[in-house]
């Protein structure tokens, strides 16, 4: 009967296969770029496991596609919200075919390198289980 250790490593390895693919393939749909306006900064809170927040910044923007307005948030999170200077410009890569799904800088190598993260945990709870 296999560990519990195997069949999550698999489960990571699974899905870490899935994003690095999900990744690729919104990389290369979102082929056309535009540059943005920064709207808005949104704030999004996280407590760590001593209790403390922790504060991330994002961009909320606007850009126009064919004349239609279109709005997205930034992929990159800033710790201090005056590095996000509203009326800025912003680089976005967007969808030609539904210009509604884009994303910025950085943006479009998350999701492949969380799936590399989750194939390396995967591969160690894999391997854990000899040793």
């Amino acid at each position: 009967m296999p560990s519990t250790n195997f069949l999550v490593g698999i489960g990571l390895l699974i899905v870490g296969v899935i994003a690095i693919i999900s990744g690729i393939i919104k990389k290369i749909k979102c082929s056309g770029r535009t540059v943005g306006r920064i709207i808005g900064v949104r704030e999004y809170q996280e407590t760590d496991d001593e209790g403390f927040n922790h504060y991330f910044y994002y961009p909320q923007f606007e850009y126009v596609v064919n004349g239609q307005i279109y709005r997205g948030e930034g992929n990159k999170g800033y710790s201090k919200p005056q590095k996000i200077q509203i009326g800025g410009n912003i680089k976005v890569y967007y969808n030609p075919q539904k210009p509604n799904e884009s994303f910025t800088k950085g943006g479009g190598f998350i999701l492949p390198f969380i799936g590399i993260m989750l194939i390396i945990v995967g591969v160690i709870l894999i391997t854990s289980q000899n040793g």
